[in-house]
């Protein structure tokens, strides 16, 4: 596997959402790619941070205009 065939599956291998064969497939790319595990660990640490935020809960007037715009169309 390349770097940039990697990159179209890293959501789902660190959400551990992919085929067994994939995930070795990566794994084995990884043993020897710095700049992809460098990626890997940077996206897991912005996840986790993101992961850990307060979840934004519009406000009723905002959910109210969102009812009447999406009625609309």
């Amino acid at each position: 596997m390349k770097c940039r065939e990697l990159l179209k599956h890293l959501s789902d291998y660190i959400d551990r959402d992919l085929d067994a064969s994939i995930c070795r497939h990566i794994d084995a790319h990884m043993k020897g790619c710095r700049p992809c595990i460098a990626f890997i660990n940077t996206l897991r640490k912005t996840k986790g941070v993101l992961e850990r935020q307060p979840k934004a809960v519009p406000s009723e007037r905002l959910r109210s205009r969102w009812r009447k715009l999406l009625s609309k169309s």
